[in-house]
């Protein structure tokens, strides 16, 4: 058996209990994965440049306009230009994208409490610590993967004789 079926199932079994629950039908999510990140950055940051929200997305500017503009034909972001310095796009959430906002924080915080009541202090500590390792491995990964993507697409020089 190979050692990941195990996880693989369980991933399986129950990230749809987890992801699509009874509280996600009340939420209408009429976005794209790219666009709800958009949207929990700029609540974070509550305000950003589009240089910002690519370099936080890690998305070219073309790919951050585009979403930007969606969001906002969306009625979700608002878009206005710095006043002192005209070139400079700013972008911050509506009513309606706040609003948006802190219903997806609310269901998040509502799966943490439920998570973190089974769980001790020395448990939750615990899970704290796999949970950082585990994304520091992914970090790792997509690090070397951009590196070695990076050495591929080197130009090299040919001689011609």
């Amino acid at each position: 058996m190979n050692p990941y079926d195990e996880f693989y199932e369980l991933i399986f079994d129950y990230l749809k209990r987890f992801a699509f629950p009874g509280e996600w039908l009340a939420v209408d999510i009429a976005m794209s994965k790219q666009e709800l990140f958009t949207m929990m950055i700029l609540d974070r940051l509550k305000e950003a440049t589009m240089s910002q929200l690519a370099d936080q997305m890690n998305f070219p500017m073309s790919t951050a306009t585009g979403i930007v503009d969606r969001l906002v034909k969306k009625g979700y972001l608002e878009r206005s230009r710095n006043e002192t310095d005209r070139r400079v796009v700013v972008t911050v959430l509506t009513e309606k994208g706040r609003e948006f906002a802190e219903k997806i924080k609310s269901l998040v915080f509502t799966y943490a409490q439920r998570a973190f009541d089974a769980l001790d202090e020395e448990e939750r500590e615990t899970a704290f610590r796999i949970i950082d390792k585990v994304i520091a491995s992914f970090q790792k990964y997509n690090e070397e993967t951009r590196q070695t993507d990076a050495e591929k697409s080197k130009v090299r020089k040919i001689t011609i004789e």
